[in-house]
């Protein structure tokens, strides 16, 4: 088994990973970074190339979000501390269940599961690559915790009847 920096190190070379993941976890902030009244009404979906998809529920506000686009790209950029985001594509659609912003704060780390993540982080140099992984890692554990453990692997029942 290929040890966690190395594989790390290997995710880092792929072409657009580092922006990926730094945009993610800016976008884990989302409400903080746009707003309480903008992040009740929109959710982030994809980020590839600069560019950001985000879902909204009501065609309308999609149609209205598309004059707020440089102000959201303004938001996100200062929160990334360069220009990562470039373009946003709006689409209308259901919000995902797991992106239930209070839900998602309410599962705190325990002291082992908060070393853990910082553990992980440390092999990463960068610091600002270090700190958008730790908190995806929080956000991943914290998942985990309100999911339960994955289910564990079992040979498929073969009945002869």
């Amino acid at each position: 088994m290929e040890a966690l920096g190395k594989l790390l190190e290997n995710l880092l070379k792929i072409p657009g990973y580092r922006e990926r993941l730094k945009a993610w976890g800016i976008l884990l902030d989302w409400e903080e970074v746009v707003g309480e009244e903008l992040a009740r009404r929109t959710w982030p979906v994809a980020f590839a190339h600069g560019r950001l998809t985000l879902g909204v529920a009501d065609p309308i506000w999609g149609a209205a979000l598309r004059f707020e686009a440089p102000k959201i790209l303004e938001a996100l950029n200062k929160a990334a501390g360069e220009k990562l985001f470039t373009s946003i594509r709006f689409v209308v659609g259901k919000p995902p269940a797991f992106w239930k912003r209070k839900a998602r704060r309410a599962s705190p780390l325990s002291p082992e599961e908060e070393e853990k993540a910082q553990r992980e982080a440390a092999l990463i140099e960068d610091p600002e690559l270090r700190e958008a992984f730790r908190r995806w890692r929080r956000v991943l554990l914290q998942a985990q915790k309100r999911s339960g453990p994955p289910p564990k692997n079992k040979a498929p029942s073969v009945s002869g009847r």
